[in-house]
């Protein structure tokens, strides 16, 4: 494939991933009809229980909400135990983000829902997508209906149980665009015979008359025989908009084919597994509701629960390979046959079939460069129902059973993996959770769905609940950030460790401070910008040598013979020039042998060009009127000076941040302030944000900036007391940089000091702690226990 067809077929497969992301997002997003509307709706969940009436361990299944509007709770269908209705009127006691499953563009992110049941016996614990985590908060704390819901409130069309998991997804969009590649190609393009011109590392540049313009044109396509210059070769000509590209017609459209089917299987095999697995549960779910219950569920049922459709699917893999073992080599008879014709990594052979006398041919793995026409080679002809086909005895035992005991490994795996713990393999680990104690004098009823891993939560105050009745809290009031705060401390499952302690900056230089040299490290060092110019160094720096030499030096011609062509390198040879080794004779009659740069396709072995070299420095040559070495410098020196340039303004910020933040440590500007910790809510263990009040009891804050996050071991969050005495510390000068000194040790920010007496600073705090950091439909408790 030439760089404009790569190009294209990237933009493509590009395309297909921004399409199959955006899918993943629409199905995991918020639905389109809300529930109780005139049909059912579903999410994907994950539920939790006691261990007794369902397993403790995250399940996953779906989420279904009736449909009509009468107060019906929603139901989790999921493994081989019976459905769970979630009893609507309860308390819900937290609502975190608890990670993602998936990865890249594909990714989803996760909200736990802890919820309290309505007798206050025991919690729940449903993971949803983050789109459904507000739906669900609201239908479990709505008041409980008057009516009985049955199975026609779960009655839906069979095209919304169609469903399409992310790998799926990906897997059609690929096929998708391997269609599309081959249709434009072997259909809608014309099979036309070409002259081969020349060739190189297995590609021929060929030569064809275009079928629709009648002009020449040129391409380089792949081939596997012993074509020469001057050889016909049969080559399929692209229409617009790749008119002038072109493919071979022997091996390009089988690798086309085998693509297309593995990604189209992947896909539908995806889609099939989820869209069937999905409807079964709904026919459980209703039945459930029809019959008053759910008989225990079959042995066969129960195995099928602990069965991951990609490991159902890398056991039938698994078990076609060893069916294909089988038939070639268990069943199968070893014959000699003779070789007919090589090709590429495939002889083709004839031989007597074994049971009926017959001829046979077929073509198999072998190495063409040690098997001659006509040599007799050992074979394993198959038996029924693969009659005619055979096989090597040497690469393809190892390669097909290695293959197949990989599929039946990873197909172990998956059922092992679900059935010890309760989900499969690729499920993602999530941020765990310290258990909630138990309520003095409470009793769990037999069969209650208790989450042995709710988060802690702090007692209620009845009497302050009492005094203030249907009171919104004000989200920037004092009491109402400390009760978010010890919410939100509380989803940390480990204490952090003690970090080194900070020296007083006042006394001793900034260098002594561990956390001002991760800050100098971290934001003043482009790490991957030093890695592109090793890189770039590592590809062009014999380029720069000879460029140096040969300038202003005495030079000299001769001829050349090109010894070895260089493989190109990525972006080459239209950006990045190509490298050939050429062996020459000076005039004073010393061979010399070096790498030249070249631009285009350059020269092929064997060929002989003209180079220019130093006299004083034969080595450093280049090829006469080639402008490859010259492109090369070009492209290099840009990368080069882009990165140095990066490298010079981190350095530079990184060093205004340092003086700014130390002038400030060590300033006469000097304040009292009460703080309070806030940490982040997706991740508690990132920068938190620190507001400050006035010392004494100040009920609103005055200030608020963004502390940093700390080693990785002991971040800020996990460590610092959630709330206490502050000295802020500032230039005269400076007075935007803030530096707050807690317990002795300066804390050092990621921001400024926000002034929010400012309406704007406000009104941003007074949203970041509304829609970011509450958790939707929690009720906070008021407690008045004391903070560690």
């Amino acid at each position: 494939m030439s760089g404009v067809g790569f190009l294209v077929f990237l933009g493509c497969a590009v395309l297909s991933g921004l399409a199959s992301a955006a899918w993943a997002d629409r199905r995991d997003g918020p639905p389109r009809r809300a529930p109780g509307g005139a049909e059912a709706v579903r999410t994907r969940a994950r539920f939790g229980g006691d261990g007794l009436s369902y397993p403790a361990r995250p399940v996953r299944g779906d989420l279904w909400f009736p449909a009509g509007g009468d107060g019906g709770p929603p139901y989790f269908v999921g493994g081989a135990r019976p459905p769970v209705a979630l009893a609507r009127g309860g308390r819900v006691l937290d609502a975190a983000p608890s990670g993602g499953a998936g990865g890249g563009l594909l990714r989803t992110d996760w909200t736990t829902v802890v919820h309290e049941v309505p007798d206050g016996s025991g919690t729940v614990r449903i993971d949803v997508p983050d789109g459904w985590a507000r739906i669900l908060v609201a239908e479990l704390t709505a008041a409980p209906g008057a009516g009985q819901v049955g199975p026609e409130a779960f009655r839906v069309p069979w095209w919304r149980l169609i469903r399409v998991p992310g790998i799926a997804a990906a897997g059609l969009g690929l096929a998708a665009v391997l269609g599309v590649l081959g249709l434009h190609t072997f259909v809608l393009g014309e099979e036309v015979t070409a002259e081969v011109t020349g060739r190189h590392d297995g590609v021929c540049s060929v030569r064809w008359e275009d079928p629709w313009t009648g002009g020449t044109r040129t391409a380089g396509v792949d081939c596997y025989g012993g074509e020469r210059a001057g050889d016909p070769l049969r080559i399929a000509a692209r229409p617009w908009p790749l008119r002038g590209e072109a493919a071979d017609m022997e091996d390009s459209p089988f690798m086309l084919t085998l693509g297309l089917t593995v990604t189209g299987a992947v896909g539908l095999a995806g889609t099939a597994s989820a869209s069937l697995g999905g409807a079964a549960r709904l026919r459980r779910l209703r039945r459930h509701l029809r019959d008053g219950g759910s008989p225990e569920p079959s042995a066969l049922r129960r195995a099928a629960a602990v069965v991951p459709w990609w490991s159902a699917a890398a056991g039938a893999l698994g078990l076609a390979g060893a069916g294909l073992l089988v038939c070639a080599y268990g069943a199968g008879a070893t014959v000699r046959a003779t070789v007919t014709g090589t090709e590429e990594f495939v002889c083709h052979v004839a031989w007597t079939d074994p049971w009926d006398g017959t001829r046979r041919t077929a073509g198999v793995d072998c190495d063409d460069e040690a098997v001659e026409k006509g040599q007799s080679l050992e074979v394993s002809a198959a038996a029924w129902p693969l009659r005619g086909a055979a096989f090597d005895r040497e690469a393809t035992p190892w390669l097909l059973g290695g293959a197949t005991a990989v599929c039946l490994g990873l197909a172990a795996a998956g059922v092992a993996g679900r059935a010890l713990f309760g989900r499969g393999l690729t499920t993602r680990v999530r941020t765990r959770r310290r258990p909630a104690p138990a309520s003095p004098g409470s009793v769990t009823p037999p069969g209650a769905p208790v989450s042995s891993a709710a988060p802690v939560s702090p007692e209620r105050d009845p009497e302050a609940a009492a005094s203030r009745p249907g009171e919104v809290p004000d989200p920037l009031d004092r009491e109402h950030l400390t009760a978010l705060a010890r919410l939100l401390r509380s989803r940390l499952d480990t204490p952090a460790r003690t970090p080194p302690r900070e020296p007083d900056v006042r006394a001793v230089a900034w260098w002594r401070s561990p956390r001002l040299r991760g800050m100098v490290l971290t934001t003043g060092v482009p790490w991957f910008g030093l890695l592109v110019l090793v890189a770039t160094a590592a590809l062009s720096g014999w380029w720069w040598i000879s460029a140096v030499r040969l300038w202003g030096a005495e030079t000299a011609t001769a001829r050349a013979t090109v010894e070895h062509r260089h493989e190109d390198a990525p972006l080459g040879p239209w950006l990045v020039p190509g490298d050939a080794e050429v062996a020459f004779r000076t005039a004073d009659g010393r061979t010399v042998t070096t790498d030249v740069a070249h631009e285009g396709p350059g020269p092929r072995e064997g060929d002989e060009v003209t180079v220019e070299y130093a006299v004083d420095s034969p080595s450093a040559a280049r090829i006469a009127g080639d402008e490859g070495l010259g492109q090369g410098l070009v492209v290099s020196g840009t990368v080069a000076a882009l990165v140095l340039t990066r490298g010079a303004w981190c350095a530079a910020r990184a060093t205004r941040r340092l003086r700014r933040l130390v002038r400030a440590a060590r300033g006469s500007g000097a304040r009292a302030a009460d703080y309070l910790l806030l940490p982040d809510a997706g991740d508690p263990r990132t920068a938190p944000q620190l507001v400050f009040f006035e010392p004494g009891g100040g009920r609103r804050p005055f200030a608020l900036l963004e502390a940093d996050r700390g080693p990785r071991r002991a971040p800020t969050a996990a460590r610092l007391p959630l709330e206490g005495a502050a000295e802020l510390r500032w230039a005269s000068d400076e007075p935007d940089t803030v530096v707050p000194w807690i317990g002795g040790r300066p804390l050092w920010p990621d921001s400024p000091l926000f002034d929010l007496s400012d309406p704007d600073e406000e009104r941003d705090l007074r949203e970041y702690v509304e829609e970011e950091l509450t958790p939707p439909g929690v009720e906070l408790p008021r407690g008045k226990e004391t903070v560690r």
